[in-house]
C-alpha cells in the first residue's frame, strides 16, 4: 500500500512529535508499505541528515510542501497542499495527526486515518478543531481513529458518536536498544548512576529530583535534554556537585546514554504541560516510559493512570506518588540493590519486546484498515 503521513512540524525537530512521526513512518515502510512523508522542511536540510539525525532508515521518501511559515495560516495552508500532492501522486491512504488536514482528505475521497495525542476539546484551536472532527465523523473515507490512552478511547466513545467508526488503542512506542552497544562512562565517583531523560517542561519532576539530589549522596543524577532556557532555570535550583545537564542529545545518540544508568526517572507530576502549555497528564502515553523500557534498565516512574496502563509497581517498575518524596527517596536507597534492578530491567524489557515497539505499532493500526481498502 502506498501511504502518505501528512505532516506540519519542522523537521529536524526536538520535540517528541517530530521523532513520533519519523518513527511510524519508518515502522509503516519496515512492514511492507510504500511511505511518503509529507511537510515542510523549513530547515532545509538534506533527508539523509534528517534521517541520521533521528536514527531512523531511509526506506521511506520526504516531500517537502511549499510552504514552510508555520503559523495558524501556514498551517491551514500546509494541510490544503498536502492532499494536493496525495490526489497529485494517486496514493492509497493518508495517516495524519492533524485534524484539519484528515478532515479535508476525507471530504476529497482519500481514505484517512487521524491520530489524536490530545482529545480535540482540550487542545489548541479547541473550538474550530471540534468543529472540523465533528464533520469529518460524516465521511465514509474516514476509516480509523487511533488514540495513545484508554482514557483517550473512553473520552471520545463517551463524547462523540464513533459508532460506525473504527476506533484503535496503539499506546506509543520505542525502537530496540541495541544492547551490545558501549556505553557512556561517567565520571564520577558516585555507586549509582541515575538519569533522567526527555523535555524539561513544567510538571516533569524537578522538585523531585532536586530532592533525590540533596539527600542521596551515593547517587550522581544526569539530566539529559532539554532547551538552553529551560537548563539555566533548573540548573538555578540543582546546584548540587551530584548533578550533571548534558544538555540535548540528538535521538541517534541517546541509546548509550541509557545504557550508561543503573537507574531511569519518570518524575511526571500532576500538571504535566507539554510545549504548548496544555496539561496532558491524563491522555499521556509518554515516549521516555517505551525508551526506558527498551533499555533494560531499573525504573521509578510516578504512579498516574496513564502510567499504570503502562507500567506495573514492583513487577517492571517502582511507581510513587509525584507529591510524596519519602516514597522516591526509598525506592533510589532499594534500587541500590543490584538484583533488584536487574529483575525490573529485565521484565520491562520484556513487556516493551512483546508489545511495544514501533512495528508493533504499525501493525496494529494497519491491521484495522477494512479489506477493501487493501
Amino acid at each position: 500500500m502506498e501511504i502518505g503521513y501528512l505532516s506540519n512540524v519542522k523537521l529536524p525537530s526536538r520535540t517528541a512529535r517530530s521523532i513520533h512521526i519519523m518513527k511510524m513512518c519508518q515502522a509503516l515502510s519496515g512492514i511492507g508499505h510504500e511511505v511518503y512523508l509529507i511537510g515542510p522542511n523549513v530547515l532545509e536540510e538534506e533527508d539523509q541528515k534528517i534521517f541520521d539525525f533521528y536514527d531512523v532508515t531511509g526506506e521511506f521518501e520526504i516531500i517537502e510542501t511549499d510552504n514552510p511559515k508555520l503559523r495558524v495560516v501556514g498551517k491551514l495552508t500546509n494541510s490544503f497542499i498536502s492532499v494536493r500532492k496525495v490526489i497529485d501522486m494517486d496514493l492509497d491512504l493518508i495517516h495524519t495527526r492533524n485534524v484539519i488536514t484528515a478532515y479535508i482528505a476525507s471530504k476529497k475521497g482519500l481514505p484517512t486515518i487521524y491520530e489524536s495525542h490530545t482529545p480535540i476539546p482540550f487542545s489548541n484551536w479547541s473550538f474550530i478543531k471540534d468543529i472540523f472532527f465533528r464533520k469529518l465523523l460524516n465521511y465514509k473515507d474516514f476509516l480509523q481513529l487511533v488514540v495513545i490512552s484508554e482514557s483517550m478511547k473512553d473520552y471520545y466513545l463517551d463524547n462523540y458518536d464513533l459508532s460506525s467508526k473504527c476506533i484503535t488503542l496503539a499506546r506509543d512506542a520505542s525502537d530496540p536498544v541495541d544492547l551490545s552497544l558501549k556505553p557512556v562512562r561517567y565520571s564520577n565517583d558516585k555507586s549509582l548512576q541515575v538519569g533522567y531523560i526527555g523535555n524539561i517542561y513544567q510538571g516533569r519532576g524537578k522538585k523531585v529530583i532536586k530532592y533525590l539530589a540533596k539527600e542521596c549522596d551515593f547517587a550522581h543524577f544526569h539530566i539529559v535534554g532539554g532547551d538552553e532556557d529551560n537548563i539555566i532555570n533548573w540548573k538555578k535550583e540543582l546546584e548540587f556537585d551530584n548533578v550533571t545537564f548534558h544538555g540535548f542529545v540528538p535521538p541517534s545518540d541517546l541509546d548509550r546514554y541509557k545504557l550508561g544508568f543503573d537507574v531511569l526517572l519518570a518524575p511526571y507530576q500532576r500538571n504535566v504541560k507539554t510545549a504548548g502549555g496544555k496539561n496532558t497528564v491524563k491522555w499521556m502515553s509518554p515516549l521516555k516510559i517505551f525508551e526506558y523500557m527498551a533499555a533494560g534498565k531499573a525504573i521509578i516512574a510516578s504512579d498516574l493512570p496513564a502510567i499504570r496502563e503502562i507500567l506495573s509497581d514492583e513487577e517492571n517498575a517502582l511507581l510513587c506518588n509525584p507529591e510524596k518524596l519519602d516514597e522516591w527517596l526509598k525506592s533510589l536507597k532499594n534500587l541500590r540493590d543490584a538484583s533488584l534492578r536487574e529483575k525490573l530491567g529485565e521484565n520491562a524489557l520484556t513487556k516493551f519486546a512483546e508489545k511495544y515497539s514501533w512495528e508493533n505499532r504499525a501493525q496494529k493500526i494497519m491491521g484495522k484498515i477494512p479489506e477493501k481498502f487493501n
